[in-house]
């Protein structure tokens, strides 16, 4: 198993400080998080969830046996809603829906994508929202500093999209565009740099269920 302790190091585990600007992105499109169901896939050991849980109730899925343990130490009245689970190869319970998914960084995690579309198909609500961020393949960090490119850095990376592909990858499940760009490390404004020019290091997407 790859993803033990000391998996989660500051290269692998995004910063806590990104999440209350993420929250914002999603608020400004219409994402309201208040008393809604929230599923966090890669939770990690639940740095998005801290930000998040008073109001929602949140659920949160991950690989790594360390990290669901972590969770549930965090948020012990709300421990059966941690679950530890691989996507690349188990199907989650489709007696749950949720208003809300999110998948930060875990995109590039899978080289099976069966059980995500399922989960797609399954676990989002009619109007429900997807919001995924991944390593830009198409960033200018990649060419310039191939070596220090995050997205090939980690060794558990599988598959990088381009704003391009992700986009095609999501529509094609049903899925409707509200938002996607490529937000820089010092910079996660929505404007022509990041949305039409695409070359930020990170791919930032919401898409909603009709």
């Amino acid at each position: 198993m790859q993803y033990k302790k000391n998996y989660f190091t500051n290269q692998t585990t995004k910063n806590a400080s990104f999440y209350p600007r993420y929250i914002e992105v999603m608020k400004k499109f219409g994402i309201k998080l208040q008393n809604i169901d929230i599923c966090d896939v890669g939770c990690a050991t639940g740095e998005f969830t801290e930000n998040i849980y008073g109001n929602n109730k949140c659920y949160g899925l991950d690989i790594s046996e360390y990290a669901i343990k972590q969770c549930q130490k965090k948020f012990p009245n709300s421990k059966k809603r941690f679950i530890q689970l691989d996507l690349n190869k188990e199907k989650f319970n489709t007696k749950y829906t949720f208003d809300l998914i999110t998948l930060f960084d875990v995109i590039e995690h899978l080289d099976n994508f069966i059980y995500l579309d399922l989960f797609l198909k399954n676990n989002v609500k009619k109007n429900g929202y997807v919001v995924i961020t991944t390593p830009n393949a198409n960033s200018l960090t990649r060419p310039l500093q191939r070596a220090y490119f995050t997205g090939e850095m980690d060794a558990t990376h599988r598959l990088l999209f381009t704003p391009y592909t992700l986009d095609f990858f999501l529509r094609r499940r049903g899925l409707k565009k509200i938002a996607l760009f490529t937000p820089y490390y010092f910079y996660m404004g929505y404007n022509l740099l990041s949305k039409f020019l695409r070359f930020g290091g990170q791919i930032f997407a919401i898409y909603k269920k009709q």
